[in-house]
Parts: structure tokens; C-alpha cells; sequence
């Protein structure tokens, strides 16, 4: 796949996730956050709280991502 591709379907997996409330990553619909600090992370990268563990790193992740 060409990196514009790639770009694209980026893109357009960040606008699904903003419009249906849901992880770009894995589409998790679960956006429950271990703090505040978090809960603004997912405004910024459209990440759950489990993928910002997998991505970010985490003492204490909490259970793998489900779709």
C-alpha cells in the first residue's frame, strides 16, 4: 500500500472513531479512563484507555483490546 493510502485510510479511521465515539485503534467502543489525563489523551489520538496503555506503556494495563 502507498503511503498516501495509508494516510488515507488513517484519516478516515480517525473520522469514524470522532463521529461514533470509539478507539481509531481497535474500535473499542469501552472509553472509560483511568483518570483525567487520559480521558484528554483520547480527545488528542482517539485512543482507549487500552490501546494508550500498549502505546504509551502502563504499570498496570488493564485487559487487551477488544473489536
Amino acid at each position: 500500500m502507498r503511503p498516501i493510502d495509508q494516510m488515507e485510510e488513517f484519516a478516515a479511521r480517525r473520522r469514524r472513531a470522532r463521529a461514533t465515539m470509539c478507539c481509531a485503534s481497535c474500535g473499542n467502543k469501552n472509553l472509560l479512563f483511568r483518570d483525567e489525563l487520559s480521558m484528554k489523551e483520547y480527545y488528542i489520538s482517539l485512543l482507549c484507555q487500552k490501546c494508550q496503555d500498549l502505546v504509551f506503556g502502563a504499570e498496570e494495563p488493564i485487559e487487551e483490546c477488544e473489536e
